[in-house]
């Protein structure tokens, strides 16, 4: 199942930009264009990390808030992983756009593999540069920029590192409370890491998951009851997959056809390949991965349009190595037994992963 980008969570973005007069590249939401025709003070967004479509029919009741708000099913982007999907959400732009493709990428200018957001070399607990690599090397102009630049409203992002920082759900709730009751036009984004954060730890079925989304449930529907002039959306990221994995130093063969530890995800894996194997690798890997994952060169990957369209970001061909594997059963690909192993993931080409909710609540005066 791949990715259509024309029903993702980067035209949610579109939609909003739109509607604030600012540019966008992409086409936009039917369905958000029609909400939005409505004039709001208040454009609220709330994303909740791992949230996708399986996940609220597990976890929540068909006639709870979130369900029975349910706009409609759509689209993560590919890789619908957190790093690709929050940017693409925050920006408007593919991940073939804007670079930031996954967890792990490879900058060759301090030669190291580096998780995106925390600044921390891949699989160490250390500190990759003193300065934030990905920033640096991939930055790109965000929705609130945009929002800004047109002129016509203002916009903030509400989370842990956002424009207002907050520490507790309660707190973000709040402070979108808070935000809400000022005068001017606004965007205001929300991001919350659970259930996701529960569900790498617990699997995503988890009885610890199902309380942890009841009650995000319940305070987001007590947050609505006092808004005015407000529309409220509501979606996820990705989804999430329960897992196990396979660990690369096992097998040496294809260890030793590698230049480089791997990168992006365990479920979308890019393999950097010495020159005298890249013929030969397609054929070890599947001895051993069979019909786990689809594996694509990167000539194919750039053709198939797997990670989006648009103009492609002058890193991005560095960032996906020779060959990349994509997951379409329950496994990943970490690469030795230092790297961590979640039992639930995201990152593949299954439904669960790629399917996300899109929810809206309409508050009007």
């Amino acid at each position: 199942m791949l990715i259509n980008y024309n029903d993702s969570i980067v035209n949610l973005t579109c939609s909003i930009l739109k509607h604030f007069g600012a540019e966008y590249e992409h086409s936009t939401l039917k369905e958000i264009d029609e909400l939005l025709d409505d004039e709001y003070n208040n454009i609220v967004v709330l994303l909740f990390d791992g949230m996708g479509i399986d996940a609220i029919q597990h976890h929540l009741l068909e006639d709870g808030f979130f369900r029975k708000n349910l706009i409609k099913e759509y689209s993560s982007v590919f890789p619908p992983t957190t790093t690709a999907a929050t940017t693409s959400l925050e920006s408007g732009l593919t991940p073939l756009e804007h670079g930031w493709l996954g967890w792990s990428l490879y900058f060759h200018e301090i030669n190291k593999i580096v998780d995106a957001f925390t600044n921390m070399e891949k699989d160490k607990e250390i500190q990759a540069a003193d300065y934030p690599i990905a920033k640096r090397y991939i930055p790109y102009r965000s929705v609130y920029e945009k929002i800004k630049d047109a002129g016509n409203a203002n916009a903030y992002s509400v989370s842990h590192f956002g424009s207002n920082r907050i520490e507790t759900f309660d707190e973000l709730t709040e402070e979108i409370k808070r935000l809400c009751k000022i005068s001017e036009r606004k965007y205001i984004y929300g991001y919350w890491e659970y259930p996701d954060y529960l569900m790498h730890e617990h699997g995503c079925y988890s009885q610890l998951v199902t309380e942890s989304m009841k009650e995000i449930e319940d305070k987001v529907e007590m947050m609505c009851k006092e808004l005015r002039d407000t529309l409220v959306i509501i979606t996820a990221d990705h989804g999430h997959s329960n897992l196990t994995h396979y660990v690369l130093s096992d097998y040496p063969k294809l260890l030793s056809m590698l230049r480089r530890p791997t990168s992006i995800e365990p479920r979308a894996t890019a393999f950097y390949i010495k020159e005298e194997y890249l013929d030969d690798f397609p054929s070890e890997f599947y001895k051993h991965f069979h019909n786990e994952f689809i594996l694509y060169s990167r000539e194919e990957v750039i053709k198939k349009n797997i990670f989006g369209t648009g103009i492609m970001h002058p890193r991005f061909e560095e960032f996906i190595g020779d060959y990349l594997a994509i997951a379409i059963k329950d496994k990943g690909i970490v690469y030795s037994h230092k790297s961590a192993q979640f039992l639930s993931h995201h990152a593949g080409l299954t439904e669960k992963e790629i399917r996300i909710p899109l929810i809206a609540i309409s508050k009007h005066l």
